[in-house]
């Protein structure tokens, strides 16, 4: 399966590899991964000095206070799905995640009969996708499962995998999975933070791989 790969806030394409590798290890050499980089210059994340050079390049998807930013995140991850995909799924972490959460939102709420890019999507400590009618307001606001009174996301396989010891951005993943179809989600919740489990945390890995697996399947079968 071809998949798309969002990294988090303060980071890039190569350390969002990185952090990817033990997951891509246990599922196998069958897979390929398109790492896409966001476009505005950040600070390296908090969470990662001591592992990686803090005078490196680093970069967000947008700015987290500006609803126009957002917007053209949303427009710019369309313009490239539109010339590189379809894909099978798209992997995001953090910031990835509430982007491709959002797009996908804004994708169902604007083309109901237009199918997405993508058959399933993972969300690695995704933050809360912001409500795409809201954006085009000017406003940020972030969707929680009760605005609604139903999923919003129906008819997309999802993994949503998130670290019970998450204190950087504490109850934010858990909305993103309420609002995923209840026949086709699957949820598996680590002992680390706001990370991706890597090698030294062996069963966290294979417990992600487990639930991505099941969500791979359902994709691949359509059902």
């Amino acid at each position: 399966m071809r998949f798309l790969c969002l990294h988090g806030m303060g980071t890039n394409s190569e350390i969002m590899e990185s952090q990817l590798s033990a997951i891509r290890h246990e599922l196998g050499q069958i897979h390929e991964y398109d790492f896409v980089e966001g476009t505005i210059p950040s600070p390296l994340a908090p969470e990662l000095h001591g592992f990686f050079p803090p005078d490196d390049t680093y970069f967000n998807y947008f700015h987290n206070n500006s609803a126009p930013s957002i917007l053209k995140a949303l427009e710019d991850l369309s313009a490239f799905l539109d010339r590189e995909g379809p894909y099978d799924g798209i992997i995001a972490f953090s910031q990835g995640g509430c982007l491709a959460s959002t797009f996908i939102i804004n994708h169902i709420q604007q083309h109901p009969n237009k199918p997405l890019p993508f058959k399933c999507a993972i969300f690695l400590s995704s933050i809360t996708p912001a409500d795409p009618n809201e954006l085009e307001k000017g406003t940020i606001r972030f969707i929680q499962p009760d605005a609604y009174g139903q999923p919003l996301v129906s008819g997309l396989a999802t993994t949503h995998i998130w670290g019970r010891n998450d204190d950087h951005w504490p109850g934010m993943s858990e909305p993103l999975y309420e609002l995923c179809d209840t026949h086709k989600r699957n949820v598996f919740l680590h002992d680390e933070g706001h990370a991706i489990p890597a090698a030294r945390a062996k069963e966290a890995v294979l417990g992600c791989v487990k639930v991505i697996r099941r969500t791979l399947d359902r994709a691949a079968l359509g059902a």
